[in-house]
């Protein structure tokens, strides 16, 4: 596998994709700034609940995969708490919860600019190993 990727979240190269630029914090967080446009909306106004739980996925994902490594998506689990608007600035987050082997557990939210958190999430992920191994 390349570092160069075409994933939907976070490829600058897939012309279709979302283009959100995550980054590792010292802290061990994931994250990224990001606002939707009306292509993403679901109910009139309001973002997609299925788009909001994939940018969550790869908040979670890309803690691993900016370290180098490629995590593979096991489980995920979403909560949607308040809706997330069309436009709202917002701010996804991933951090690691526990390691178990190569089973990496994982929690992160969506909030706004304010801090009001508007999606939870956890998830877990196979460690399949460096991205130029795997």
């Amino acid at each position: 596998m390349k570092k160069a990727n075409y994933c939907f979240v976070c490829s600058e190269t897939n012309p279709k994709g979302l283009h959100i630029k995550f980054r590792y914090l010292e802290n061990g967080v994931a994250i990224a700034e990001f606002s939707l446009e009306k292509e993403y909306e679901g109910y009139p106004g309001i973002a997609h609940g299925g788009i909001l739980a994939a940018i969550l996925d790869d908040a979670m994902g890309n803690i691993e995969y900016l370290k180098g490594y490629v995590a593979y998506t096991t489980e995920l689990h979403t909560r949607y708490i308040k809706p997330s608007y069309i436009g709202e600035e917002l701010i996804a987050r991933g951090w690691i919860k526990n390691v178990r082997f190569k089973v990496v557990e994982t929690e992160g939210d969506i909030r706004n600019k304010a801090g009001k958190v508007k999606v939870r999430a956890r998830a877990k992920y196979y460690l399949a190993g460096k991205i130029d191994e795997v």
